[in-house]
C-alpha cells in the first residue's frame, strides 16, 4: 500500500485542494463507500429463497429485490457525478449515505415484498452515490498519477467485499433469519453514514458554475464523450470490466454443470481469480505513478487478451478442466487489477473540474457494456465452455481495440491543435 502519510510528497496539481489530515481514515472511509454498493447486494443473495418462502411470492417477484437495485445503481451513478461536481462531494455523499440507511431500515421492517422492493429502490439509490464520489474524490486529492495508484487499493475493496459478503449474508440468514441479515446492513449503513458526516472533508473546491439541470449535465457528459482520451479510457475499462462479468455469468454452467464440478469445488476455484485480481491491484498500486497510466493501461490490456486468448485456445481444443480455465483466469485478474484503476484515473484526469460527471459517466457505461454481455454469454448454452471463452476473447479484444482506436485519434486531435 502506497504511504500518504510520508513527508515527501509528489506536488499537486493546482485544481486540487490543499494537504488534508488524517488521510489514512479518508482512504478507508472512501473505501467503504465504494465497496458499498457491491456489499448490499452480495450479502442479500443468501436470503432470497428465505424472503420469498416468508412473503409466499413467486422467483420473479423476489428477484426484483436484486434487478432493480442494479438498474437504479446504473441510472443514478449519472446523475450523482455532476451534482458533486456543482455542489460538492460532502454534501452530495452526505445525502447518498443518508438514503442508503433510510433505504435499508425500510427494508428491515417492510411487511410486505412490495414494501422490501420499495426499500430495496432507496437503499441502491443511496449506496449508488458512494463508488461515483470516492473516485471522484480521489482524483481531487492526488491528481492524475497518484490516483491511479490510490484508487488499486480502494478498489481492491469491490473484489473483497463480493467474495465475504455472499459468505456472511448466508451466516446471518441460518441464525437470524432475512431480517437478521438485513439488520447488519443496517447496522453497516449507519457506521458508513457516520464516517462521511464526521471524517469526511470536502476535497472540491473547483466547481463549476451554474445550477445543476438536466442541461448541464448533458452538456458535462457530451463534452467528455467528445474526448477521444475519455473515450479511451472508459470504454477500454467497460470492456475490460465486461470480461469479468462474462465469467461470472457462464462460468457457473461451465465448470459446474458441463465439467461436473461441485458448489463448493467451484468456489474454491473461483478464489484463483479473486487473488488474481487482488495481485494486479497491488501492483498498480506499488509502480503506476512510476510507470505512468497509458503503459500500465497498455500491460494490462495485453496480459487479458493473451489470457482469454489461452483459454479459448484450451477449451476449443477439448481440454475441459477447470484449471484451464481458471488459471489463465487468475492471470486475466491479474491484469484486470492492473488496468482498470489506472483507466479509472486516466477517464477521470481528462476535465478534472468534471470529475464528478467522468466518474458517473464511467459507471454507467461500464455497468451498461458489461451487463449486455453478461446476459448474451449466460444465455449461450450449448453444452461446451465454447461460448464463455470466446465472449471473453471477443471482449478482450475491444478492450484493446477501443483503447488503441481512440488513443489514435487524440494524438491526431493533438496534431491538429498545434499546427499552425
Amino acid at each position: 500500500m502506497v504511504n500518504l502519510d510520508t513527508a515527501e510528497q509528489p506536488a499537486r496539481p493546482s485544481h486540487e485542494s490543499p494537504p488534508i489530515q488524517n488521510e489514512r481514515l479518508i482512504k478507508a472511509v472512501l473505501a467503504t463507500t465504494i465497496a458499498a454498493s457491491s456489499f448490499t447486494i452480495q450479502i442479500f443473495l443468501p436470503a432470497l429463497p428465505t424472503v420469498q418462502a416468508a412473503f409466499d411470492v413467486t422467483a420473479t417477484q423476489v428477484q426484483l429485490t436484486i434487478s432493480l437495485p442494479l438498474l437504479v445503481t446504473a441510472l443514478a451513478t449519472l446523475a450523482y457525478g455532476p451534482l458533486s461536481d456543482r455542489y460538492g462531494r460532502r454534501p452530495i455523499l452526505i445525502g447518498g449515505m443518508t438514503l442508503f440507511f433510510v433505504g435499508t431500515v425500510l427494508c428491515l421492517f417492510a411487511p410486505t415484498i412490495l414494501a422490501l422492493i420499495f426499500g430495496r429502490f432507496i437503499q441502491a439509490l443511496g449506496s449508488a452515490a458512494g463508488v461515483v464520489i470516492a473516485r471522484a474524490a480521489v482524483s481531487d486529492l492526488y491528481g492524475r498519477e497518484r490516483a491511479a495508484a490510490v484508487l488499486a487499493g480502494l478498489v481492491a475493496v469491490m473484489v473483497v467485499a463480493p467474495m465475504i459478503a455472499p459468505t456472511l449474508g448466508g451466516f446471518l440468514v441460518d441464525w437470524f433469519g432475512w431480517r437478521g441479515n438485513v439488520a447488519a446492513t443496517v447496522i453497516f449503513s449507519g457506521v458508513l453514514l457516520a464516517l462521511v458526516i464526521f471524517y469526511l472533508p470536502e476535497t472540491h473546491h473547483n466547481r463549476s458554475a451554474g445550477s445543476f439541470g438536466v442541461g448541464s449535465m448533458v452538456s458535462s457528459f457530451g463534452k467528455l464523450l467528445a474526448a477521444p482520451a475519455y473515450r479511451a479510457y472508459a470504454f477500454q475499462s467497460a470492456f475490460m470490466i465486461a470480461i469479468f462479468y462474462v465469467f461470472l455469468a457462464a462460468a457457473p454452467y461451465a465448470v459446474m454443470v458441463v465439467m461436473d464440478v461441485s458448489a463448493t469445488g467451484y468456489g474454491l476455484y473461483f478464489l484463483l481469480s479473486t487473488f488474481g485480481y487482488l495481485a494486479g491491484a497491488m501492483i498498480a498500486n506499488r509502480i503506476s505513478q512510476r510507470v505512468g497510466i497509458d503503459r500500465m493501461v497498455w500491460i494490462g490490456t495485453s496480459a487479458a487478451v493473451a489470457s482469454t486468448f489461452l483459454v479459448a485456445l484450451l477449451m476449443l481444443a477439448g481440454m475441459w478442466h477447470p484449471l484451464a480455465i481458471f488459471i489463465p483466469i487468475t492471470i486475466m485478474g491479474t491484469a484486470n487489477g492492473m488496468a482498470l484503476p489506472n483507466a479509472s484515473a486516466g477517464a477521470l484526469s481528462v476535465y478534472p473540474e468534471l470529475a464528478g460527471a467522468a466518474s458517473g459517466l464511467t459507471s454507467f457505461i461500464q455497468l451498461g457494456i458489461s451487463a449486455v454481455f453478461a446476459q448474451v454469454s449466460g444465455s449461450l448454452q450449448n453444452g461446451t465452455p465454447n461460448p464463455m471463452a470466446l465472449s471473453m476473447f471477443g471482449a478482450a479484444l475491444l478492450a484493446l481495440a477501443s483503447f488503441a482506436l481512440f488513443k489514435r485519434a487524440e494524438r491526431k486531435q493533438a496534431g491538429r491543435s498545434v499546427s499552425p
